[in-house]
């Protein structure tokens, strides 16, 4: 879709290293997918993937499972299905 490709380009955009990672790329592409890139941009998650700190992406991305102040289950469960590919 149109939406997906914006996260695609957003993503590879705020963080080139994944070019060469493609499941840790889909991974991210999902997070931006769903939050905007915009959030992607100022996180401290961006930051940790350009630096190849895997596990500490791992960490700020399951940081990113509340809505309304309030942890969601399906938001967890989002971020744990990113996380096993971020973390390979």
């Amino acid at each position: 879709s149109k939406d997906m490709m914006i996260a695609l380009t957003g993503t590879l955009r705020q963080c080139p290293v994944l070019a060469s990672y493609p499941k840790k790329l889909a991974a991210i592409t999902d997070f931006s997918f769903n939050l905007g890139v915009g959030r992607l941009q100022m996180s401290t998650l961006r930051r940790k993937i350009n630096m190849k700190d895997w596990s500490g992406a791992v960490y700020q991305l399951m940081r990113w499972n509340k809505g309304g102040g309030r942890v969601l289950r399906g938001l967890t469960l989002r971020r744990m299905a990113e996380s096993k590919l971020l973390d390979k």
